[in-house]
């Protein structure tokens, strides 16, 4: 059996080996240049099934010459989605079988349905962080790259409500936040949604924005890296905040859902 990455309306693409679109969808790496779609390779591909029980399921992405056109390493990532009574865990092993030192970003992207409920407005869910965060945020561009421009978002503060205006330029990206775990809450239940991405350096929250359309789900994307700045030309293994693993090694990353 296989899984498409990208399967069910990309309800949680896998984002790997970059995040978001890179300038002009094509980077240069050792004065070559490649081209790579929006979130990277793995979302498009069809993943055996690895291993599967009761709780779990586990896929194995590995690089072909196919994928190696879009990015020239040789690599797996093993993914691992499993649940423990009302946690779900996703683990993503990414392994370097080359010779050179591999350069990444990865990232989560589940979605959720906001509002739960029929009869609910989405105007009452809002985002908690676990701690109050002082941040500014980066503006984003038109082609969904990060601007050398902050404004002011966070001032010792730790929620702020669910407006589908405030993604009308792609995703919220929090770099750096002081919090490990945020909530996704309602004013009218007890329910929530819980997503801890110890580990991860940053998180983006995004929504499709429609003008016509009402927002209808909210996805929590733990990073490691970070989009693209507008305009970045250099080499992709000098990107800001990209991850590096040395030749033959693994590197783990694991990030959790809790409904409670």
């Amino acid at each position: 059996m296989a899984k498409r990455c990208g399967d069910m309306g990309s309800s949680a693409p896998v984002v790997f080996p970059v995040i978001g679109k890179l300038h002009n969808l094509s980077y240069q790496l050792d004065g070559k240049t490649y081209s790579m779609r929006s979130n990277g390779i793995l979302r498009y591909e069809t993943l055996p099934i690895l291993a599967q029980g009761e709780s779990y399921v586990e896929f194995l992405f590995t690089s072909t010459q196919e994928t190696m056109k879009q990015y020239p390493y040789q690599c797996r990532v093993r993914l691992r989605y499993e649940v423990i009574d009302n946690k779900l865990i996703v683990t993503a092993a990414i392994s370097n079988d080359d010779t050179r030192t591999l350069y990444y970003n990865y990232a989560g992207h589940p979605g959720f349905r906001i509002p739960l409920d029929e009869n609910e407005s989405c105007d009452d869910y809002y985002v908690e962080f676990e701690k109050p965060e002082t941040m500014n945020i980066y503006e984003v561009c038109e082609s969904g790259q990060l601007l050398q421009k902050q404004q002011p978002f966070f001032h010792e503060e730790r929620r702020f409500f669910i407006r589908k205006n405030l993604f009308q330029k792609e995703a919220l990206a929090f770099i750096h936040p002081a919090s490990t775990k945020l909530h996704i809450r309602s004013l009218t239940k007890q329910t929530k949604i819980t997503v801890d991405f110890t580990g991860f350096d940053h998180v983006g929250i995004w929504s499709p924005y429609h003008k016509e359309k009402k927002l209808s789900f909210l996805c929590v994307e733990p990073w490691i890296g970070h989009t693209d700045f507008y305009g970045y030309e250099g080499d992709f293994s000098k990107r800001d905040g990209i991850a590096s693993l040395a030749p033959k090694k693994t590197s783990v990353h694991q990030y959790s859902i809790t409904i409670s």
